[in-house]
């Protein structure tokens, strides 16, 4: 019967299902189709309530939570605006002032105000030591009416005797006039001068802006004397040219060791036989960058070309003057091959000291907060000043590429930063060329509003640009003698200076200890937070706390970064230039500067980076080929920014 039939349907073992073909589609989804037909894929439907449920924008938060460090899980947080690579909302970005290391609590402490240790001495004066009334008065109305304390040393020697001397003094104590005067005048007493007459002075300087500086002093003081001429020979700068103003004849010439020796070798028209003076300045310098074998071909060249002197007033014999701030074994082995009998002059100042008027203070900054800390420290120490000047310290020429593009670009805010600083910037470092490196340094001192120059040491050395106010060493600097030089480029010759050390917590708070016994007056020591709540809590008043607008801030500099390919390629640059410089600081000074312990994703952040450290390092992802509409774009772009940057200003 019909009513009575039974169906009986065995299901078969999932093992022996049969296999149904899928085709069409992508490969994943005919794969996922295959697996669902055979009964070992997942179910499309869940529970609601099912806890391992997650919604696929939850599921890509969560894969970037545990994509980073565990440490900072609690300061990740997303801002809605933001977007990530390839257009996608998975932008995190770090708070600024959550997640930072401790630092240690020091208590700020009053600068003790003490004499300037570098000072003109009232009690004499040039005339005094023997110097004629034309240079003196020349001097005058330079305002310089006094003689420092290495001139009354170092003057009279080298107007009446015959020896060589070590000369060693404070930085900006005055060596270059103590040579260059007594030097001049002696080439004043010759009757029958002329440019032809010979060369009877050479000065070897370590850098292309030192040795303009000193061809600049002996060129000033030509209009006391015009007949004496002056001459320069730099590495950056055309031969032909130098060789052009050797075959007319120098008196004075001031020259790099490097550029020297190779107008010795192919230079027919240099004649080194009446040489009566050779000053090597910045001794120790110029056995740091390597130019031991230079200066001993240089002076077997004149000892080689010697004749007797032509003229009585010049001494009968040549007289080598070595000047160095600092006495190292380097510069000992220098003396040894350029001095003979050679008698050491020194003034009762400590000459591994700075000058006892200077401010130094100290900021430990956490290393997310290093940009806009320098950013504030820069605004703090130029407020309420029209013509103040400031130098910048960097490690390396990457990271002064970087913040110069950093500090100078244009924002929508306010508070931009050009009327951030309300002044003009400058960079200046050893990979641009010699012409662009002269007028850089002509600009900045001829400023005539608030400047500031972004450097690496190649400025840190002898150089005497005048009425400097502050120094920032954003970088500390690779030895402790290079310190010296640093801040010494502000407080001379007895004037007041300041100057401001930015150090990491931890390890490198260690480097206080080497410091602090160069300061007579002290060492002050500043919060960070204390310099930005000075800087921005104006800025807060017209919309959120001082944090929260140095945070706006430095989020712009990321945004800004995210818009521009160039730039950010720059911050890259930078910043994986920075870490190579701090791993090149002296074993002696290791515990203090450890590369390893550095945390790099923090760091990255202060050059507005927003990739892993590992991803910078390996270059990123593959560039996409540019279309030729975009490239041409950029191309204006940077034809434009060119021009209006030729010679690394920014009003």
């Amino acid at each position: 019967m019909e009513d009575d039939l039974i169906l009986n349907f065995a299901s078969e073992p999932p093992a022996k299902r049969q296999k149904v073909k899928v085709t069409g589609g992508k490969w994943k989804d005919r794969r996922k189709s295959q697996l669902v037909s055979e009964g070992r894929g997942r179910s499309e439907k869940k529970d609601k309530n099912s806890v391992n449920q997650i919604k696929l924008g939850e599921r890509k938060k969560q894969n970037t939570e545990e994509s980073v460090d565990k440490e900072d899980r609690p300061r990740k947080q997303a801002f809605p605006e933001g977007r990530g690579e390839g257009g996608k909302n998975n932008t995190y970005v770090s708070s600024l002032f959550t997640q930072n290391p401790e630092i240690q609590d020091r208590p700020v402490q009053e600068f003790d105000v003490l004499s300037p240790s570098n000072a003109p001495i009232d009690t004499s004066s040039f005339a005094g030591l023997g110097i004629n009334a034309n240079l003196a008065s020349h001097l005058s109305n330079k305002r310089l009416q006094n003689p420092t304390k290495i001139q009354q040393q170092v003057i009279p020697r080298l107007l009446t005797g015959s020896n060589d001397l070590f000369v060693q003094a404070q930085t900006g104590s005055g060596k270059t006039l103590a040579f260059a005067l007594p030097i001049f005048q002696k080439l004043m007493e010759i009757p029958d001068l002329d440019r032809t007459s010979g060369l009877f002075a050479l000065v070897l300087a370590p850098t292309r802006e030192l040795a303009t500086q000193i061809y600049s002093v002996f060129e000033s003081l030509s209009h006391c004397d015009h007949r004496i001429v002056a001459g320069n020979v730099i590495g950056g700068e055309k031969k032909k040219s130098e060789k052009a103003r050797l075959r007319k004849g120098v008196n004075v010439l001031v020259a790099t060791p490097g550029r020297l020796v190779d107008h010795i070798e192919h230079t027919q028209n240099l004649n080194l036989s009446q040489i009566r003076y050779v000053v090597l300045d910045e001794g120790d310098r110029l056995m740091e960058l390597g130019f031991e074998e230079s200066i001993a071909k240089i002076l077997s060249a004149v000892s080689s070309s010697a004749a007797p002197s032509k003229y009585q007033s010049l001494p009968a014999k040549r007289i080598n003057i070595l000047c160095s701030a600092t006495i190292k074994p380097n510069v000992k082995k220098l003396g040894e091959i350029s001095l003979e009998k050679a008698e050491l002059v020194t003034t009762s100042e400590q000459v591994t000291k700075v000058p006892d008027q200077l401010l130094q203070q100290v900021v430990v900054v956490p290393p997310k907060l290093r940009f806009v800390t320098l950013a504030g420290t820069l605004k703090n120490l130029i407020k309420d000043q029209t013509a103040s000047k400031t130098i910048v310290f960097f490690s390396c020429s990457g990271s002064v590429d970087f913040h110069f593009i950093a500090l100078t670009r244009k924002t929508s805010s306010e508070d931009t930063t050009g009327s951030l600083f309300g002044s003009t910037i400058f960079k200046l470092h050893g990979s641009l060329s010699q012409q662009t490196r002269t007028s850089t340094l002509k600009d900045f001192t001829n400023c005539s509003t608030n400047a500031i120059l972004l450097c690496t040491d190649v400025a840190s050395r002898g150089l005497d640009l005048p009425h400097i106010n502050n120094v920032v060493e954003f970088d500390p600097p690779f030895a402790l003698e290079d310190h010296l030089h640093r801040v010494g480029r502000t407080a001379r010759a007895g004037s007041q200076g300041n100057s401001v050390l930015f150090l990491l917590p931890g390890d490198e708070e260690n480097y206080l200890k080497l410091v602090e016994p160069l300061h007579p007056g002290g060492v002050q020591f500043k919060k960070y937070e204390a310099v930005l709540k000075e800087a921005f809590e104006k800025a807060g008043e017209k919309g959120g706390s001082w944090d929260t607008q140095a945070t706006t801030f430095h989020l712009e500099l990321e945004r800004w970064l995210l818009e521009e390919p160039r730039a950010k390629e720059i911050a890259g640059n930078g910043f994986m230039s920075h870490i190579k410089a701090y791993a090149t600081h002296l074993a002696a000074e290791r515990e203090c500067f450890n590369v390893k312990k550095i945390h790099l994703g923090h760091l990255a952040k202060s050059f507005g980076l927003r990739e892993t450290p590992k991803k910078l390092a390996s270059g990123g992802e593959r560039k996409k080929k540019e279309d030729g509409r975009s490239k041409m774009l950029r191309m204006a772009k940077m034809h434009l920014q060119s021009q209006s940057e030729e010679f690394n200003t920014f009003a």
